[in-house]
Order: C-alpha cells, then structure tokens, then sequence
C-alpha cells in the first residue's frame, strides 16, 4: 500500500499508489513506475507535490486503509460540479443576468450528484490541495459542494430537527432535502465573480476592496433569477455569518442563521484555508483542521457541524510518513474517526530514514496511545502541537482573541 513521498524525493521505478493528478486531470495513472523523465517533469511544475508510491515490504507487514473508491467519488463529484460552475460563472462574466434555464441546467447537474452521492456513501471526505490560482473559484465551489454534501448526508437528522425547531410551522415537508445545501454551495461565491482580480493582488486590500468583498454574499444572492427557491438565496446571504455573531454582512449569531448556512460556513473555510496557490497564508491540511477544531477560531462554527467535520476528514492521507520526536518515522496506516489528528501508525523507518526489518518495526497502534512516542512533523512543517490536543480538549477557553485586522483576502475568507 502507499507510502506518500513528495515529487521532489521520488526515485526512479517507485510504482505509484495512486493517480497523480492537478486538479481533474490524471497526469501518471495508478501502477505507473516512475522513469527519471516522469521524476523531472514533476519537480518542475509541482516540486511540492505529494505522490502515493507503493511499498512492498510494508504491505507485507501491515494492511493499510484503502479510500480508493472514496477518491474516485470525490473527483467524480467535484469534476462535474466544477464544469458547471464554470458554465455559471462564464454567465456572470460576460455581465448577462442568470435566468431561470442557467438554474436549470445547473440543478440537473446538482441533483445527479447528490443521488450518486447517496447511492455511494464515502466515509471519508478526502480533497486535494491546489497548487495554483486560475480557476479557483469553480475548484472552490465543486470543493464546498462536496463537503457540503458529505456532512449533509452525515447529519440529516439533525438537519431536521433544526429546521424544524427554528421554524414557525409545526413540520416542514422535505426537512431533510439537501437541494438548497447543494445550490447554494455551488453558488456561494457567485458574488465574488466581478471582484475577482483581488486574486491576484500582491498588496493588502483598500478599505473600498475590503467593502466590496464583505459585500458578495449579498451581492450574490441578488443575482438569482427571482423564482430560485429562498432557502437558497438566504444561505449565500449568511455563508460568512459566525457562531459568535463576528461575521458579515448582518452579524449574525447561533440560531440565527440556518443550519444550511452553518453547514456552507465550515466548508467553506477549510476550502480556503487549503488552496495554497490563491492565497499566501493557506495552510496545511493538518494545521487547517486543528485551527478549526481547537483554535480560537472554533468559536465561530456551530459546534455540532464541526463535530461532523472532524469525524470526515483526514489531516494525513494514508501512507503519510510523520517523523517523530526521536527521529524515527511512523507511517499512517489506519483513519481514526474518533480523533483524525491521531491515526493508526506503524513505526517503520529509522532515524536515516532506512526501513527497518519486519522484526523492529513498531505497531500498529494509534498515536496518542503510548505517552513516550510524540510527533514531530510532517513534510517539514511542525505538528508538535498535536501532542497537547488532550490538554486543550480538556479546556473550555473563552475566545479573548482580538478582532482580526482584515487587510487581505484571506483574512475575509479565514478563518
């Protein structure tokens, strides 16, 4: 099974896990074995990408989580979500009025995925990192979409309960509907469109800039054709509305904004905090999640959605190699659903990076279970703090951070 190596450390005749792919196009399918020519094109274009490769001896040892089927259905879900983003949004650029047809067409699209969704339920709601900017917004959008929908299809109970509980009628007919979750989240950012040059702005926002981008949730849901259902048009209004009342435009807080909206909110951030090719602060996906889940930034998601989030995701794919505090290197071979920054690992490697034979490997067993073995990174970035989660979930912390100073996009857009 995999072992995650990134393009710069490949070596010639690793056979790969995986489909390498940039965005939803294969570029080397899954069995290739890399030649020094495959090595080279990959370091010049994605140096920092990372690549699933087998290796037979830990195969041997160990059987390793396979999310195969839960990759294809992610790519098959965003690549169609994607396309017709992009239909929609060409719409918008050319500065035409979407119509009641552009919807159609649209939900046609929304209504297959989300039944191919239900006819295949993932278990894990497994994204990719971008590795640049041109087509964010519809990568984005197919991102939100899916993630949307995984914690929608998680929790329609709860979804029911809330709509139900915050509604004046007694029941609502199609309380567990997701249609309105899907449209909205494919069209959360429509109202980003005209003011998407900010993309590629190296300075720091203008007041005026800044104004403009606090106002596409409302700007975005006026530009519905105005037969779209309005469940719609409100969850784009409050996709930037914070648990704690700190977001924008209204400020809202709690159940004041619709546990669409709530469920759109999450997703949306994460999308953000990972796409490394728009913005220069993005994140890891390790360091994303935990900012989230235990950060001070936790204040501003409806806890029970996140808790649905942290079940779903996956910080480290399966095969990642995390070095340890004693220089040694485990190896991920098992999702924990229950605390996804502490997966099953077997240590495999020494600390020069040599495999050790079968007899001295270590595992498996998840990481927080042996209190002398800590984490110390993961490709080179340091994740020492995930040995303090116990700590902090023991600790209710009040949100005594200051209000952010917004002068770039992604501090509009994260946490």
């Amino acid at each position: 099974m995999p072992i995650v190596v990134r393009a710069n450390n490949l070596e010639p005749g690793m056979c790969l896990a995986s489909n390498v792919t940039n965005r939803f196009s294969v570029l080397l399918p899954h069995g290739h074995k890399l030649t020094q020519g495959d090595i080279e094109a990959l370091k010049q274009r994605f140096p920092d990408k990372i690549v699933q490769v087998l290796d037979p001896l830990l195969d041997s040892i160990i059987e390793f989580d396979d999310f195969g089927q839960d990759h294809k259905i992610s790519m098959e879900v965003r690549q169609n979500v994607s396309a017709v983003s992009q239909k929609v949004s060409s719409v918008v650029r050319r500065g035409t009025n979407l119509t009641a047809n552009n919807i159609a067409g649209m939900q046609r699209t929304i209504e297959e995925m989300m039944q191919y969704m239900q006819d295949n339920p993932v278990t894990l709601a497994l994204l990719e990192q971008s590795s640049n900017w041109d087509g964010y917004l519809q990568e984005h959008c197919a991102n939100v979409f899916y993630l949307s929908m995984v914690m929608g299809n998680t929790m329609r109970n709860f979804i029911k309960r809330e709509r139900e509980r915050l509604s004046a009628a007694r029941s609502i007919h199609n309380a567990m509907d997701l249609t309105a979750l899907g449209t909205a989240a494919m069209l959360h950012d429509i109202g980003m469109i005209p003011v998407e040059k900010l993309y590629r702005k190296n300075d720091s926002l203008t007041p005026e800039e800044i104004k403009q981008v606090k106002a596409h949730p409302k700007e975005g849901s006026e530009m519905l054709p105005e037969n779209i259902d309005g469940m719609v048009r409100l969850v784009i209004r409050c996709h930037h509305e914070n648990q704690n009342g700190s977001g924008y435009p209204q400020g809202l807080a709690g159940d004041k904004i619709t546990i669409f909206a709530r469920i759109l909110r999450v997703a949306d951030a994460y999308s953000a905090a990972i796409s490394d090719g728009v913005y220069k602060k993005a994140k890891s996906m390790v360091r994303a999640l935990y900012e989230m889940i235990y950060g001070s930034s936790r204040h501003l998601y409806d806890p029970e959605v996140l808790k649905v989030f942290k079940g779903i995701s996956q910080p480290f794919p399966i095969g990642a190699r995390l070095k340890l505090q004693s220089g040694q290197i485990a190896v991920v071979t098992k999702h924990n659903h229950t605390d996804p920054f502490h997966p099953e690992v077997i240590i495999a490697f020494d600390d020069q990076g040599q495999s050790l034979p079968e007899d001295k490997c270590e595992g498996p067993f998840l990481l927080n279970e042996k209190e002398d073995i800590k984490v110390k990174s993961f490709e080179d970035e340091d994740i020492s703090y995930i040995n303090n989660i116990r700590d902090q979930e023991d600790t209710d912390v009040a949100d005594e951070s200051p209000s952010p100073v917004e002068s770039e996009l992604f501090d509009l857009v994260y946490p």
